[in-house]
Parts: structure tokens; sequence; C-alpha cells
């Protein structure tokens, strides 16, 4: 069992119309009066297009390190262009392209993304190999029977090759595969003793944090977090974790506070910020407000844009009408009267 965000699901008072995810991801950020910090100026001035990177991606005659680059800059930007060149890229001829693709098709949906990826669990380099194995075995808890049962076979020929390595980041992939197809015990035997290891990293407190939580034990995750924090406090994910692992233990002030912090430490994280925004908007309104909105000038998704729309009806802010209006352009009708039925009048 995979730690996931979903968790938060229990607590959050932004609720996503089903229709509305069904809206195209490739939808930017619109002209909205939305306030702005000097991070995400920054950002924005740093964006590149996606659908350049799609091409350059696609174009034989850059260089490999470019199109590398713009497949793991796509991962983050998915819609039909990006979609297009990820598929072409599994089928590359370069293998570094094709392991950058795996990458690439991060953001689409489990059913998609195991067509796509899974020819790779066969592909003459095992590099490649094993990051398309990697990349599914992140999902094994929500593939069918079969799949598992062919994700476990590849597993396990994949840990009989790394046994013997004993370095740590062979181990901690070790650790991790246990992990991921539910072998909790094997998997904590081998996180233990690479608390050990001198050339640690963050990670393996973040891994061995998913270990306890995918085990329900919520205490004992939050410790190792913290631990994870004291070893190396500017992590953003380590701080993130912990928001969710305090959650979990129904100690929402205080993930607040966690969750600020991941935002600072990780400013183009869009995510981050909508949860920010969802843990704040009980403790600080204006907080909230500016969370939501830079997650959607980061990501301009349309998940975000209701979420920012929807955290002005309620609050009778300014922008209300001008957001609204800009989610009517994307969003079905029954989408907008929803939001509508919150207004203060």
């Amino acid at each position: 069992m995979t730690f996931r965000p979903q968790v938060f699901a229990t607590i959050l008072p932004v609720v996503v119309c089903t229709l509305l995810l069904s809206i195209s991801l490739s939808l930017r950020a619109q002209n909205i009066d939305v306030q702005v910090t000097p991070e995400n100026q920054e950002s924005e001035a740093a964006n590149v297009s996606p659908e350049s990177m799609a091409f350059i991606a696609q174009n034989a005659n850059e260089t490999v390190k470019k199109r590398v680059q713009a497949l793991h800059f796509l991962s983050q930007y998915p819609n039909q262009n990006s979609l297009v060149a990820v598929a072409r890229a599994l089928k590359d001829d370069n293998e570094m392209i094709r392991e950058a693709a795996i990458t690439g098709a991060t953001p689409y949906p489990l059913t998609h993304r195991y067509r796509m990826v899974s020819p790779l669990l066969e592909d003459p380099v095992q590099a490649v190999r094993t990051a398309a194995l990697v990349h599914l075995l992140k999902d094994f808890e929500q593939l069918q029977m079969g799949e598992q049962a062919k994700l476990r076979a590849e597993s396990d020929q994949l840990i009989a090759l790394l046994e013997t390595d004993q370095s740590y980041s062979q181990q901690l992939l070790v650790a991790d595969i246990y992990r991921w197809t539910f072998r909790f015990e094997a998997s904590l035997e081998i996180y233990e003793k690479l608390l050990g290891y001198d050339d640690k990293t963050a990670d393996l407190f973040l891994n061995l944090s998913h270990n306890y939580y995918a085990q329900e034990q919520n205490q004992q995750a939050l410790n190792i977090l913290n631990k994870g924090i004291a070893f190396n406090g500017e992590v953003a994910a380590l701080y993130y974790s912990k928001a969710l692992a305090l959650v979990r233990l129904q100690q929402k002030d205080v993930a607040a506070i966690s969750m600020n912090k991941a935002t600072e430490l990780a400013p183009d994280n869009a995510y981050y910020w909508y949860l920010n925004g969802v843990l704040q908007e009980p403790l600080d309104i204006d907080n909230a407000i500016t969370s939501f909105n830079n997650a959607y000038l980061i990501s301009g998704s349309p998940e975000n844009l209701y979420a920012m729309c929807d955290i002005y009806v309620r609050n009778g802010h300014q922008n209300t009408e001008q957001c609204i209006s800009a989610l009517a352009e994307v969003a079905p009708q029954q989408v907008i009267n929803e939001l509508r039925s919150k207004q203060i009048n």
C-alpha cells in the first residue's frame, strides 16, 4: 500500500464536482485578478510553454539531453500534445528518451499508463526495465490481480539481481519494492538497517514513514518524520508528509503549520499550496485564499480554479464574479449553479 494524498479526502471542505474533473487538464491560468506573491511572479516568468516542450520532446533533431528535459517537464503539464509526445517517446530508439518518457507518463490515469508503460518491462535495457517496473509498482494496490501477479514476478527477479549489492541506493530500492508489494516486515528490516548508513538521505525517512502508514501506525510515521526533519530540515516533502500524519492523528492545527512550511520550501508545488489552503481556511482565511490563488496560478488546472472560486463564493470575496465568469467558460452549468447556491447575499 503506497502513501497517498487522498487521505486528505476526509477533511476537504472544497468538494470538486465530478463533472469538473473531466474538463481538459490543459486549461491554463486566465486573466483573473488574484493575489500574486513574488515567488509566483518569478515562477510564471520562468515558465515554458508545454506545447513547445512537447515539440522538442518529439524532435529528432534536438539533442537527447533537451528531449529528456522536455519529457520531464511534460510530466507536470498533462494535455493532448504532451500525451502524444510521451507515447511516441516510449517507443524511441534511444534508451534515455524511453526512460524519460516513463516519467512523462506520470500524470495520466493508471489504466492508460499501464498500457503505455508495461511493454517496457520487456525492454532490452535493464535500466529501462527497472524504471518501468518502479513506475508501475508505485500504484501496485490499484492494479488488477493479473497485473499485480506480473509485477510481483518482475519485482522478485529485480530483488534477486540487487540482493548482493549492499549500497544505500540499491538497498533502499529493494526496501521500497517490498513495501509496494505489501511485504512490510521485510521492508522494515531493510529501512532500519539503512538508518545506520552514513550516506543515507531524507528519502529513507519518508519511505519508512510510508511503511508505517501502510500499517496504520500513524504515530510511528510521525516519529520517523520528525527524525527526518532533524536530519534535514530543508526537504519540503518531509513537512508535507508530517502534515498528513498529523491530520490522521486529529491534530489539524499543527498540521497547518507543517503544511505552510512545505509551501515555503517548495513554492512552485501547486498541490502543496492547495492542501495548505484546505488546512489554513479554518485558521487564517487570508492565508487560505492566497494559497488557493497560488495553486491555480502555478497549475492552471480546472480543479484549482474551482477551488479558488469556491472559497471566494463562500467568503464574499470581491473577485467572486470574475472568477465564476472564467470558470463558466470551461465548466458545465450545473457546476456554476452549485457555486451560486453558496453565495453570500
